[in-house]
């Protein structure tokens, strides 16, 4: 029977090398999602290669430290005997805070104007480069933000998703 995989999820720290973590979980996906008909999600180049991608990386990462900042980013390690934690996978959530490309969008103006108490999944991430490993890291990132949203007294958990390739990524 395999072993399943026990996680740590942590806050994000700009102390060590999170923030170049995440650019190399984000390029890592992309083989990915060409592997199973869904590049169109994000394209083919890597983030890493992406003009601001880096510095955009570093500042979310300081911004998610702030107490008085919306953003939230988690990062999902798995302990191995005798070795470091492995990060597998990381989610970025928002609270009670929805990005420009929901609010400006008409047909969700009657969604976002009942908002109020929430936390909004915008991304989770798992680093394709620790197969087997990140296996479950989605699964446990999302019930640590359901449990962050109950402890916050948050109604509702948005979750972005993206709609193409027939649904299947979301499947």
């Amino acid at each position: 029977m395999p072993q399943i995989n026990q996680f740590h999820i942590r806050p994000a720290s700009s102390a060590g090398d999170d923030a170049q973590f995440i650019m190399a979980a984000f390029d890592s996906t992309i083989p990915y999602l060409s592997s199973i008909g869904a590049a169109g999600m994000w394209g083919e180049k890597p983030f890493s290669e992406k003009d601001g991608f880096e510095q955009e990386t570093v500042e979310s990462v300081h911004k998610s430290e702030r107490e008085d900042d919306c953003l939230n980013i988690l990062i999902a390690e798995v302990e191995q005997s005798e070795r470091p934690p492995t990060r597998v996978g990381l989610a970025m959530t928002r609270e009670d805070s929805l990005p420009a490309y929901i609010t400006e969008r008409e047909e969700m103006k009657p969604e976002v104007d009942q908002a109020k108490q929430f936390i909004f999944l915008e991304v989770v991430i798992s680093d394709y480069r620790t197969t087997p490993l990140h296996k479950g890291a989605g699964a446990a990132l999302i019930e640590a933000i359901k449990r962050r949203g109950r402890e916050e007294n948050k109604d509702t958990l948005y979750v972005d998703c993206w709609a193409g390739n027939d649904g299947k990524l979301n499947r």
